[in-house]
């Protein structure tokens, strides 16, 4: 049922719903459905259309072509521009949960800057609630649907599918109706047409009320979490995100868990990650395994007082390049610069700086197999250099190393060769290491 005063008072409600969002340009996730033309409609009273546009995500499937026409007729009724976006979906255990994320992932390349306007509504939190209690899910799952997080603003949220698809109507904006939503394979549609209406039933049509206002009692509880869950201090290198451990093994677990959530939804926004992948991690970090795999490609690996969390991208190292002196070069994400010196007092490494008693013919070069260095007595492994001073594994195949007529000078930031440092050489030169 409409809200109070028809159809004209109710358009008014959304309009005044999209209104109170924060000013700026804004792009409407149109799918071509009822409800997001009606966001987008909105969006253009309270903003007007030159700070709209719309972007469809086509995701290949039968009905594609029906939503895209559909999306494109409401674009166009509502003069706002549209990009379509043209997505390829991995095979996968959860195609509705793959499509989701790529399609997610593809509104946030799409929109750059401006915020996302989608339209979900009040049912759509009641199944998100239901669905979520379902699979397990925490004060975050049961919070639904966030209205405000990162680029995505829902302004609908209040309202009620009929009532906006009634709307729809009244504005005469040509939508249609996506048939993958009559599935009832997919659990959510199990949820829309069969549980929900059931359960609905018994309790006198208070359903989806009952279940918003449980959502919005464990948001409150979600962002008071928030609050007090220490700062984790997660920083980022060339490849990875660098999780430190000690807040992470004592803190609290239920603070823990959100830590870890935190950054989890750094990787693949908006999601959390799933129980199994926050346990997985949770693993890493307190010693009981070295590497655990994620979801979509990404991995988890102790690396002494972190936990790096990346993506395994095989790759050629840098080539090898001739080292001028003085000069520097760039190997991969390393700077190697070398100058000449007058004495080689500091001839052993000491952080990324070392003196060499060899200043010509240098080149850098990544670790070949089999290589090795040679020690003030005997040699070792550069494998085993680099396990002494703990490179990570996903480093090593572009670690500079430098070189002169296959010998190694020195492993960067790990050790000097030993007979690389005869003090009785009258030229030395300084290397130094640096990351960019």
């Amino acid at each position: 049922m409409a809200v109070s005063g028809g159809l004209t008072a109710l358009a008014e409600a959304v309009t005044a719903a999209v209104e109170r969002l924060e000013p700026g340009p804004v792009v409407v996730a149109l799918s071509g459905g009822p409800d997001s033309a009606v966001a987008a409609w909105a969006c253009t009273q309270a903003k007007g259309t030159d700070s709209v546009r719309a972007v469809h995500i086509d995701h290949g499937w039968d009905a594609s072509a029906a939503m895209l026409a559909a999306a494109q007729a409401v674009a166009d009724r509502l003069a706002i521009e549209m990009k379509i976006v043209q997505v390829t979906l991995p095979s996968g255990p959860s195609p509705e949960g793959i499509a989701r994320e790529a399609r997610l992932s593809a509104l946030v390349d799409a929109a750059g800057s401006d915020r996302i306007v989608t339209g979900h509504h009040a049912d759509d939190v009641a199944e998100t609630v239901v669905g979520n209690l379902l699979r397990g899910a925490g004060v975050t799952g049961l919070a639904g649907i966030p209205a405000d997080r990162g680029p995505f603003v829902r302004p609908l949220l209040s309202f009620r599918r009929s009532d906006l698809r009634q709307l729809g109507e009244y504005l005469e904006l040509p939508f249609t109706d996506d048939p993958a939503n009559e599935d009832r394979t997919l659990r959510r549609n199990l949820i829309r047409h069969e549980l929900l209406p059931e359960l609905d039933r018994h309790i006198q049509g208070e359903l989806v009320s009952l279940l918003g206002r449980t959502a919005s009692h464990m948001a409150a509880i979600d962002a008071y979490l928030d609050l007090i869950t220490p700062h984790l201090g997660a920083t980022a290198d060339e490849s990875a995100i660098l999780v430190p451990t000690a807040p992470l093994v004592t803190a609290p677990n239920a603070l823990a868990v959100r830590m870890v959530r935190s950054v989890l939804r750094r990787i693949n926004p908006p999601y959390p990650g799933t129980s199994r992948e926050v346990a997985a991690v949770l693993g890493v970090a307190r010693g009981e395994t070295s590497r655990v795999d994620l979801s979509s490609g990404w991995v988890a690996v102790g690396e002494g007082p972190h936990v790096a969390i990346y993506r395994p991208e095989p790759a050629d190292p840098p080539p090898q390049t001739a080292l001028p002196v003085p000069g520097r070069v760039r190997f991969g994400n390393h700077v190697i610069a070398a100058r000449l010196v007058e004495s080689g007092y500091k001839a052993h490494m000491s952080h990324d700086r070392a003196r060499v008693a060899v200043a010509d013919d240098l080149v850098v070069r990544a670790a070949a197999p089999g290589d090795r260095i040679t020690l003030a007595s005997g040699s070792k492994t550069v494998a085993d250099a680099f396990n002494e001073s703990a490179i990570p594994q996903r480093k090593r195949p572009a670690w500079p190393l430098v070189v002169r007529h296959a010998r190694i000078v020195w492993i960067a930031g790990v050790r000097v060769a030993g007979w690389a440092r005869d003090a009785s050489a009258g030229t030395w030169i300084e290397l130094e290491r640096r990351t960019e």
